[in-house]
């Protein structure tokens, strides 16, 4: 009788020969009774303390404020998240908002803001450390699934959770996304594994129901609609479906990718609308105009700053410029970092005849951040720090698995070994330092923008933001930082605009409508500096072209509700009281209260 390989029977009566040995599936192995000295009940007790390590390092992040740095885009100016009910639901699932298609992190900003509206951060960054605890556990419980050594899960998910990298994406309210679609996409990740134990590929596996099986596929099917939903970045789950595949040596078939239908059709409708959300995003308008050889040079020195932040993550910061282009030391590492990529993935492929551990963690990374890695330029940023939030994870993998390669081959060298247990050791102290020091500098926006400053004072967008910081309550500072932006950068519309605002406060309002025609002439339209110029000219007793100024800019932007209200101010200095009303009527929908309070003094 011949016997099916993996089938789980065996013939009755006499072997017949050497029988062929069954490969052992890293998803699939059974967990043996101590691994690395823990036993397996004390696993999560092992998790539990890795969170607890990370608490220590975030619990004062629940001190720190809102920044300017999108926070006030997504919170105070956003009026579909300031009253929860059908319509705003309709709204938050049916529309953009400020380039973005993530409509569950959109509904828990409104779920928080009808309890402390803008007044208190508290419980928002109270909600975005929770889920990064969480998050750390899912690793842990993701790669303990496809690796049966504890203390590889153990490295991945402590340095996953302390990583000052990680910083900006828990700090910071507005990168709730990070947070919230890493806890779906990971569930989703661990859904699929179990899901592949119970393919009965191997004989521990043979027999299970088919029921749950399906249930399985639908939970990860489940959570990645739920990680899309977050973040249009999770787009890339089936491809790493397909790596956890490889990783498993399952042989390629056409069920293996008939499975994967449902879930790259998802990532593909998800992905053109985050490609329609973000249109407006995407311009070629930079600092430096980069040719497509420079572009490539310039992808390829990003993947190295990545992988060199790993290990000394210094000059962190919350915005990071193009680099300059050319000759000079710089040059000389952008078109370096190419060679350095090509002997990393050199280094990845090789160890394959060996396993396929490294080559799954070099290829999870580069997944993770291509839709990321500015092959077509999506704003001004080179990298963002917020980017490797997941991409990570297979970095942390490889070194996690090189770590406790070397540490059983050289049991018996105990120097060696002890060695390599300080070097641990002092990568974690380091990165526990700078988390914690990093996580004040996201307190407010004058410590954020003043840190950019610092690290990048010859950028002016650098200085625009801090100036935009200190507006509020150190006017002068601000004005001074905005002639720095405008000094660096003579094309610099919204700095003139701003500036503007800064000397019509103070009456000098000859030069404000200086700075106003400065910025229309870099940018006719920007409504902002119309709306302004428009208020100015009133001012100056120009009715009909302050009418004219404003009018363009509610054309631009008919949500403008300034806009609204400034022009209901100068109908009402032509007389026509009857559509100043209408103007505050539309702003007091849009959420104006000083137009509430025109339409009670000028009422009927």
């Amino acid at each position: 009788m011949k016997v099916v390989s993996g089938s789980g029977t065996r013939p009755q009566g006499k072997k017949a020969g050497p029988q062929p040995k069954v490969l052992k599936n890293p998803v699939a192995l059974k967990n043996p009774k101590m691994q690395n000295g823990i036993k397996p009940s004390n696993e999560y007790l092992l998790a539990g303390i890795i969170a607890l390590f990370t608490l220590f390092l975030y619990i004062h992040s629940l001190g720190n404020g809102f920044v300017d740095w999108d926070d006030t885009d997504y919170l105070r100016d956003n009026l579909v998240v300031h009253h929860l009910g059908w319509e705003q639901m309709k709204t938050i699932f049916s529309s953009f908002y400020s380039g973005n298609y993530h409509p569950l992190t959109t509904l828990t900003y409104a779920l928080e803001y009808s309890v402390s509206g803008y007044q208190s951060a508290m419980l928002y960054h109270f909600n975005n450390l929770w889920l990064h605890l969480v998050n750390i556990l899912l690793v842990f419980w993701f790669i303990r699934l496809i690796n049966p050594k504890i203390v590889v899960a153990s490295i991945v998910a402590f340095w996953f959770g302390i990583h000052p990298m990680h910083v900006e994406s828990v700090a910071w309210i507005s990168e709730r996304k990070d947070v919230l679609y890493g806890a779906f996409f990971l569930a989703g990740l661990i859904a699929w594994c179990y899901y592949l134990r119970e393919q009965g590929s191997y004989p521990a596996q043979a027999g299970r129901t088919t029921g749950r099986k399906r249930k399985l596929y639908l939970l990860s099917l489940l959570f990645f609609i739920l990680s899309l939903l977050s973040k249009s970045a999770a787009v890339i789950f089936p491809v790493v479906l397909l790596l956890i595949d490889f990783l498993n040596k399952r042989r390629f078939s056409s069920k293996q990718l008939t499975e994967k239908i449902p879930f790259f059709t998802l990532a593909l409708l998800f992905g053109i609308l985050a490609i329609l959300s973000q249109r407006s995003a995407i311009h070629r308008g930079m600092d430096l105009d980069l040719s497509t050889v420079n572009r490539f040079f310039t992808v390829n020195y990003a993947i190295t700053r990545y992988v060199a932040m790993l290990f000394y993550p210094a000059g962190l910061s919350a915005y990071h410029p193009y680099p300059l282009i050319g000759p000079g030391s710089s040059g000389a590492f952008i078109y370096l970092s190419l060679l350095f990529n090509l002997i990393l993935a050199g280094l990845a492929v090789f160890t394959l005849r060996y396993s396929r551990n490294l080559l799954f963690g070099f290829l999870f990374f580069l997944v993770s951040l291509i839709l990321i890695l500015q092959i077509l330029p999506f704003g001004g940023a080179f990298i963002a720090e917020r980017y490797t939030y997941l991409s990570y994870i297979g970095l942390f993998y490889i070194l996690a698995c090189l770590f406790a390669a070397t540490s059983e081959k050289i049991r018996p060298v105990l120097p060696v070994k002890y060695t390599l247990a300080g070097v641990f050791i002092l990568f974690s102290g380091l990165f526990s330092i700078t988390t914690y020091q990093r996580i004040m500098v996201w307190k407010d926006s004058f410590a954020l923008f003043d840190d950019v400053v610092r690290k990048y004072p010859e950028n002016y967008i650098a200085w625009y933001l801090r100036a935009s910081a200190r507006q509020d309550k150190d006017v002068n500072g601000a004005f001074s930082d905005y002639s720095k932006s405008i000094a660096l950068k003579a094309d610099n519309p919204k700095a003139f605009n701003n500036r503007g605002n800064i000397l019509s406060a103070g009456r000098k309002y000859n030069e404000a409508l200086a700075d106003y025609n400065a910025a229309l002439n870099f940018d006719s339209t920007l409504t902002e500096a119309l709306n302004n110029r428009g208020a100015i000219k009133a001012i100056f007793g120009d009715l009909n072209g302050a009418l004219h100024d404003i009018d363009k800019a509610i054309i631009i932007r008919p949500e403008y509700r300034d806009a609204y209200r400034n022009r209901g101010l100068v109908r009402l200095q032509m007389h026509d009281l009857s559509s100043a009303r209408d103007d505050w009527r539309r702003a007091a929908e849009l959420g104006d209260e000083l137009s509430v309070k025109l339409l009670k003094q000028y009422a009927e």
